[in-house]
This record gives C-alpha cells, structure tokens and sequence, in this order.
C-alpha cells in the first residue's frame, strides 16, 4: 500500500509539471514565430537601400508630451551614411531617396 500511495503522488506531481513545461515551449516557440514574422517599418524601408554598400542609420528624437502644439511634441534628426567620412555623392544620393521618403512616411 505504501508503494502504491509513494506512486499515486509522484504522479499528481509529475503529470502536472509535464504539462505545463510542454505549454511552456509551445508560447514561447509562438513568440519566437511572431516576432520573426513581424518586421519593422525600418527594417521593411532597407530593401529600397542599394545594394554593395554598409550604411548608418540614425534617428534621434525628442518627444515633448509638455506642449499641446502637435508640431512641436516631437523634434529629431535622421541621418544616413555610407560609413566613410566622405558626404554621399550626387548619385548616391539619387539612389537612396526612395528609402528616405519610406522611412519618413512610415516611421518618423
């Protein structure tokens, strides 16, 4: 009998724990599916980047929840390099203005 209650307990205990260590992996592979399929505007607008060069992108803002002038609740800065000190020449420029007009419609 005292096997049989040791038995009777171990399995309340262990079938419990198995469950929840199976739903577990399940939410946390769905999270990782979800968020590997959700991209970021930012990261959608690089595909418009030409191709063979590294570029920069940095944005830096100021959000300014103090003032009730829509115009002025946010300032900021967005700059795009190729990773040379040399500013982009006239072409250059040329081929990424597609990427900067995405990234300011969708993200800024």
């Amino acid at each position: 009998m005292k096997v049989f209650s040791y038995a009777l307990l171990l399995g309340l205990f262990y079938i419990p724990v198995s469950f929840a260590d199976t739903s577990a992996k399940g939410i946390d592979n769905k999270m990782e599916n979800k968020q590997s399929g959700n991209q970021g505007a930012l990261r959608k607008c690089t595909h418009l980047l030409p191709e063979g060069h590294k570029y920069t992108i940095s944005i830096i803002g100021t959000s300014d929840k103090t003032t009730k002038e829509v115009n002025k609740q946010f300032k900021g800065e967005f700059k795009l390099s190729s990773g040379s000190k040399k500013p982009l020449d006239k072409k250059r420029n040329e081929e990424i203005k597609p990427f900067i007009q995405c990234v300011t419609e969708t993200v800024l």
